[in-house]
C-alpha cells in the first residue's frame, strides 16, 4: 500500500521524546523511524476503513484536485480492502491524467497506489505508466519495498521495473544517507566522524528548515564554523553529543532535535519517578509514578527548593535549558522544569531540599531510574469517564494511535446523553493528526493546516534566484455522517500539549465547535525530516511551516485557550483540578 496521504506522522509523540521523558528511545534508528511511521500510517488508515460510514460522504464523485485527493484515496483503499483493484485504480486514475502540477507529494503516494491496484487488476502498462510517473517525482516508498512489494509482482520481470529499482535505490545512496552513518557506537568517535555528524546537522537544516525568519540575527553558517572546535574538542562521544545537541537548541524548535545512541540514552534521560511543574515560580512535584517515593515522604504538592544545593531556576537555566529544543518560552520551560530538570545518567543521585505542605524542609536524596524501569511505572493513553454532574470526559495523552478516537465512539451514547464533553489534551505529545477524532465532532467538512515548505530549483540558484517557499493546497475530508457528538464540546490544552495535539486543537478551533480551557499549547507542529548521525544517533528537522485552517499562526506562538486558567500550588495540593472544573462550569451553563 502506499502511504496515508491525510495526515501529518510526527512520529516521536511531541516534545516527551528526547527531552528526558523516557521515549528517546523511538529516535534510534531513522530508518526503522520512517517503518514505523508508514505502520502507523496503514493502521490509522486500516481503522478509517473499518469504521465505513466515517468516509461514506467521501465516495462521492469529486473533481481531481489536490484538497479532493485525501478522501479519494482512502475510499480507493477501502476498494482495495475488497479486493476490488479495478475500480479502486478507476477512483485514482482521474489524478494520473490530471498531472502533478499543484499536488504535493500525497500525488506520488497515489500513483504508487494506483500501479499496485492496476498490477493486481493485471492492466500492467497502467501500472507501469503510474510507477514510473510516481518515481519520476522522487517516489513515496523505499526501493526495498519498491523490489519486494508483491502487490507488484507482475511487474518484476519487465526491464522498466528493475532500471526503477536501481534508480530508486540509486537516490537513497545520495539522498537518505549521510555521511558516517554506518560508524558504529564507540565510547569516543573519530575527529572525522564528528565533524561528519555536525556537517550533517547544519546541510540538512540549512536546505530544509521551515523557520530561519524566526531568528533573522542567527548566522546558521558562521555557527557550524563556530562549532568546528568545539565538537573536536570533545573527548567523548557522550560529550560530542550534548554539544550537537547545543547546536540544534540555536535554532529554537521544538521539532529541530539531536538524539543520542542508544548506548546512551540512560546516560541522558535517567531520572528519578515523579512529575515536577513549574507553578507560581517554583518547582512542584505534580505526580509520583514510584512508589517508593510515597514510601520516603514524598508527596503531591512538594516544592523543590535546592537541587544539588543551588536554586532550582539557576541549575536548569546552566545544566538544562541550553540542551532544549524549543520553539517558544512555555515550551523551554516545560522541558526544563518539567520532562528534564531531574534527568541525569541512570542510577545517580541529585540530592534536593524539599518543602512540604507544612512549610518543613528536607533533605532528601532521589535516584535517576533507567528508561526501562520508567517505562514500566506508568503508562499512557486514553482515558474515558462520566463525572456525577453529567459531564463526560476524555483524556488522551498521546495521538500515536486511535485509542482515543475508539474509546470516544466506544462512549457515544453516554456522551451524547451527557450535559457536555471535556476532551483533555493537556499531557499529550502528539503523533498523528488526529483528523478520525476531529470527524466526529465536526458538522462540516474538514480542512487541513495551510502548509508552506521551503523549495528549491538548482538551476534557478545557477541564475541568482535563492530558495523560496512551496504552498500546499491544504486537505479536507467530511463528517462522519453516522457517528457525531451532539453536546457542548470543551478541549483542554496546555504548554504540553504539542505537534499532532496542537494540530487537533487548531482545527478544533477553527471549527468554531466549542471552547478551549488551559493554557497556551507549545507552539509547535510540522513535519520533521529524521536522519541518522554517526555513531547510532539521530536528528531531525522541522521542515513545514503550519498555520491553522483559518491561517491563525501558532507555531512559535502557541494557540491561547478561550478561558486561561492555571494550576496553583494550593489547587495541586487539594488535588482540585481547575481548568476541568472551569470547563465543566461552562458547558453546564452551556446546556
Amino acid at each position: 500500500m502506499g502511504h496515508d496521504i491525510a495526515f501529518k506522522e510526527d512520529v516521536e509523540g511531541g516534545p516527551s521524546a528526547g527531552d528526558g521523558s523516557g521515549k528517546a528511545s523511538s529516535h534510534s534508528n531513522s530508518e526503522d523511524d520512517m517503518i514505523k511511521t508508514q505502520m502507523r500510517s496503514l493502521a490509522r488508515i486500516v481503522f478509517f476503513i473499518s469504521c465505513g460510514s466515517v468516509l461514506t460522504a467521501a465516495a462521492q464523485p469529486s473533481p481531481a484536485t489536490p484538497a479532493s485527493l485525501p478522501g479519494r484515496y482512502i475510499e480507493s483503499l477501502q476498494l482495495h480492502q475488497a479486493k476490488q483493484y479495478a475500480a479502486a485504480a478507476a477512483i485514482l486514475e482521474p489524478f494520473y491524467t490530471a498531472g502533478p502540477n499543484g499536488m504535493d507529494w500525497h500525488w506520488n503516494a497515489a500513483m504508487y497506489q494506483l500501479a499496485c491496484d492496476a498490477a493486481l487488476a493485471g492492466q500492467k502498462e497502467k501500472a507501469m505508466d503510474a510507477l514510473m510517473a510516481a518515481q519520476a517525482r522522487g517516489g513515496s516508498v523505499s526501493a526495498q519495498q519498491l523490489a519486494t512489494n508483491a502487490d507488484l509482482a507482475s511487474l518484476h520481470d519487465d526491464p522498466r521495473f528493475k532500471q526503477l529499482v536501481e534508480a530508486a535505490r540509486s537516490q537513497e545512496r545520495l539522498w537518505a544517507r549521510q555521511p558516517g552513518q554506518d560508524l558504529p557506537f564507540a565510547p569516543n568517535l573519530s575527529d572525522d566522524a564528528k565533524v561528519a555528524g555536525l556537517s550533517s546537522v547544519w546541510s540538512e537544516a540549512r536546505f530544509n528548515f521551515a523557520f530561519f525568519d524566526r531568528q533573522p540575527e542567527l548566522d546558521w553558517n558562521q555557527t557550524y564554523l563556530d562549532f568546528l572546535p568545539k565538537v573536536r574538542a570533545t573527548t567523548s562521544t557522550e560529550q560530542y553529543y550534548r554539544v550537537l545537541m547545543q547546536f540544534a537548541a540555536l535554532l529554537k524548535d521544538g521539532h529541530t532535535n539531536v538524539y543520542p545512541p542508544e548506548p546512551l540514552r540512560d546516560a541522558f534521560y535517567g531520572r528519578p519517578g515523579l512529575h515536577t511543574q513549574w507553578v507560581e515560580h517554583a518547582v512542584v512535584v505534580t505526580g509520583i509514578d514510584d512508589p517508593a517515593l510515597s514510601a520516603q515522604h514524598w508527596r503531591v504538592g512538594d516544592v523543590l527548593v535546592k537541587i544539588d544545593g543551588e536554586d532550582p531556576r539557576r541549575y536548569a537555566e546552566r545544566e538544562i535549558a541550553p540542551y532544549q529544543s524549543a520553539s517558544t518560552a512555555q515550551d523551554l520551560q516545560v522541558r526544563s522544569f518539567d520532562y528534564a530538570l531531574l534527568s541525569g545518567r541512570a542510577g545517580s543521585q541529585v540530592h534536593v531540599t524539599a518543602r512540604n505542605a507544612e512549610g518543613k524542609e528536607e533533605q532528601r536524596v532521589l535516584t535517576r531510574l533507567t528508561l526501562a524501569e520508567h517505562s514500566k511505572l506508568k503508562t499512557s493513553g486514553a482515558s474515558f469517564k462520566l463525572r456525577p454532574d453529567g459531564i463526560a470526559v476524555l483524556t488522551i495523552d498521546e495521538f500515536e494511535d486511535t485509542e482515543g478516537t475508539k474509546a470516544l465512539l466506544a462512549n457515544l451514547p453516554q456522551v451524547n446523553a451527557a450535559k457536555g464533553l471535556v476532551i483533555d489534551v493537556r499531557a499529550n505529545g502528539g503523533g498523528s493528526t488526529p483528523v478520525d477524532l476531529l470527524q466526529l465532532l465536526a458538522r462540516e467538512p474538514i480542512r487541513g493546516p495551510l502548509i508552506r515548505t521551503r523549495s528549491y530549483a538548482a538551476a534557478d540558484r545557477a541564475r541568482g534566484v535563492l530558495p523560496g517557499w512551496t504552498d500546499v493546497v491544504p486537505f479536507e475530508v467530511p463528517a462522519d455522517p453516522a457517528h457525531h457528538v451532539d453536546v457542548p464540546v470543551a478541549v483542554l490544552t496546555s504548554a504540553r500539549t504539542f505537534s499532532a495535539a496542537e494540530d487537533f486543537v487548531a482545527m478544533f478551533g477553527a471549527m468554531h465547535r466549542g471552547i478551549t480551557v488551559g493554557e497556551t499549547t507549545a507552539g509547535s507542529t510540522g513535519q520533521p525530516l529524521f536522519f541518522p548521525l554517526p555513531g547510532g544517533g539521530s536528528a531531525r528537522v522541522c521542515t513545514r511551516n503550519d498555520r491553522a485552517p483559518d491561517g491563525t499562526a501558532f507555531e512559535g506562538v502557541g494557540l491561547r485557550p478561550a478561558i486561561a486558567v492555571s494550576p496553583t500550588i494550593e489547587s495541586i495540593r487539594r488535588g482540585s483540578d481547575s481548568a476541568l472544573e472551569r470547563a465543566a462550569g461552562a458547558l453546564l451553563a452551556a446546556k
